[in-house]
């Protein structure tokens, strides 16, 4: 495979990854709101849309650690296309 193609594989099956987190993580906080307020309407009609932004953004962010990670554990600096932003990519190890 070529360097772009893999990093299309890389960055498709990144955004599946991302996609199950940012729904993993809403639906850990719509549930732990409605334990923690007992079912109150009026409050869950607040905390619901901050629970949406609230795990979009933990989603990006941890999906971000583990596509470092990922890079960096099997060595995929130099057989993806530089398509990917710089921290992606992988920073200098310090040896």
């Amino acid at each position: 495979m070529t360097k772009k193609q893999n990093t299309i594989l890389f960055i498709l099956i990144g955004t599946i990854v991302e996609v199950i987190l940012a729904v993993l993580f809403i639906i850990i906080l719509v549930v732990a709101s409605v334990y923690f307020t007992k079912g109150n309407q009026s409050i869950l009609s607040v905390l619901f849309p901050v629970c949406m932004i609230c795990g979009v953004l933990a989603g990006m962010i941890v999906y971000q650690r583990i596509a470092y990670w990922v890079i960096v554990k099997f060595n995929l600096e130099d057989k993806l296309d530089p398509l990917l932003p710089q921290k992606f990519r992988g920073r200098k190890r310090k040896d």
